[in-house]
């Protein structure tokens, strides 16, 4: 069975597979386009020619319908890093990103993956996109992908250096790391999130911090009870993974339970920029984990980098549409540019998928804006015994704060989920 990337996405938040497609709800965004989440390319002209055959790759993303947001921010991040390297025609050959509309529709998905197996793509880029059906029949590897559906859990050619499950543990790293001694889990009720909300217990264990499950009906819409129910269990902290975060926020905060008079955790996925427009003040002192530095970070020379790029090709950094995934998607195509640049010069003369991988896979680049990643060892969660199926290449995070609507980094940068240094 398929299974829909809005679920995964949600579900990289949650450290688990599979959730249940209401979810997107809550990681589908505003619905206004602007400057800084539009789809065009670049509008710098290069500065040094670029001939050769272009290396090309695919990125399988949902770029139009209501879920569609998310898509336009990944491809606008993509471009944006493939204009730069291009300019200055850095890998001796153009660098070419297709970003494939899958619609969120099997049958698109399956489109985009039997045209990236015929038109000389050397590997799915970033995203599968809303099913694994395209990723299967492409037959190609990915890389640099999210680490949240069963072929990026599972599949011997896929590499994530995002990873899904070490999110979904970081929830309790975070906590931990402000002092907490105990901590209330708020999920969804469905099978996969019991399965997480039993993960995060044992990593808790691991941390000395006592876990309260509690698991709320899908089609919640009074939140007032269960933001009781939190109440009542007293705990110094609550991380939640919330359906309608904007509703369900509002429910916490009428019961008085606040991020600035109590440690709440949220996975960046839940918090677009959307939610932050309508939250406003409600969110501050919320914290967030990430694998990805936020677009506002100016001290990270990541983002900084990021932040030129995007207005050398005529993109506002600025814009309230530019968000994790817009840094996330940049930041992909520049770990390949670094590997592939690590690699001898005859290598991508001559580039195939195979060669491609064993470049990927021999040159971890560690970049400053991104949770560092090894894609020669992929099961760095040993710790957890039910995680040594699946393919996770990273187990650090950051711990960010809100204020005001903008994102700051408590965290000396990013920290091992299950080693947390204690944070102010």
């Amino acid at each position: 069975m398929s299974m829909s990337r809005p679920t995964r996405s949600v579900c990289a938040a949650a450290g688990v597979i599979v959730l249940v497609a209401t979810a997107m709800a809550a990681c589908g965004g505003s619905s206004n386009k602007s400057k800084g989440s539009g789809s065009g390319s670049g509008t710098s002209a290069a500065t040094k020619p670029c001939p050769g055959t272009p290396l090309k790759f695919m990125t399988i993303a949902t770029l139009s319908g209501p879920l569609g947001d998310t898509g336009q921010r990944t491809k606008t991040g993509t471009q944006t890093a493939v204009d730069a390297i291009n300019r200055d025609c850095a890998l001796g050959r153009p660098l070419e990103v297709t970003l494939c509309d899958d619609k969120a529709d099997a049958n698109a998905s399956l489109a985009c993956g039997r045209k990236a197996a015929s038109n000389g793509t050397l590997a799915i880029l970033g995203s599968v996109g809303s099913f694994d059906d395209g990723a299967n029949a492409s037959k190609l590897p990915e890389i640099y992908g999210n680490g949240t559906s069963a072929f990026e859990l599972t599949n011997p050619k896929a590499y994530s250096s995002i990873s899904g499950l070490a999110l979904g543990i970081s929830a309790t790293t975070a906590v931990k790391a402000k002092g907490a001694k105990s901590s209330t889990l708020v999920l969804p009720d469905t099978p996969t999130l019991q399965f997480a909300g039993k993960l995060v217990q044992q990593a808790a264990g691991l941390l000395d911090l006592k876990v309260y499950s509690i698991y709320f009906p899908q089609d919640t819409t009074d939140f007032a009870p269960l933001a009781a129910q939190i109440d009542g269990k007293h705990a110094d902290a609550t991380g939640m993974l919330p359906l309608n975060p904007v509703v369900m926020i509002n429910a916490l905060a009428a019961e008085g339970l606040k991020a600035d008079k109590q440690i709440m955790v949220v996975p960046s996925a839940t918090i677009t920029p959307d939610t932050v427009k309508q939250l406003g003040k409600t969110l501050n002192g919320m914290l967030v984990v990430s694998q990805t530095a936020p677009p506002t970070d100016t001290a990270n020379p990541g983002v900084a980098e990021f932040r030129a790029d995007m207005k050398a090709d005529g993109h506002d950094p600025d814009d309230p549409n530019v968000d994790f995934s817009t840094v996330t998607a940049w930041s992909n195509v520049k770990k390949l540019e670094g590997a592939l640049l690590a690699a001898p010069p005859a290598v991508r003369v001559s580039l195939d998928s195979k060669s491609l991988v064993d470049a990927v896979v021999a040159n971890p680049i560690n970049r400053p804006e991104a949770a560092p990643y090894d894609f020669r060892n992929a099961n760095q969660i040993p710790e957890l015994p039910a995680l040594a199926s699946f393919r996770v290449f990273t187990r650090k995070v950051a711990v960010l704060q809100i204020e005001n609507g903008r994102y700051k980094t408590i965290s000396d940068g990013f920290i091992d989920i299950l080693k947390p240094p204690q944070i102010k």
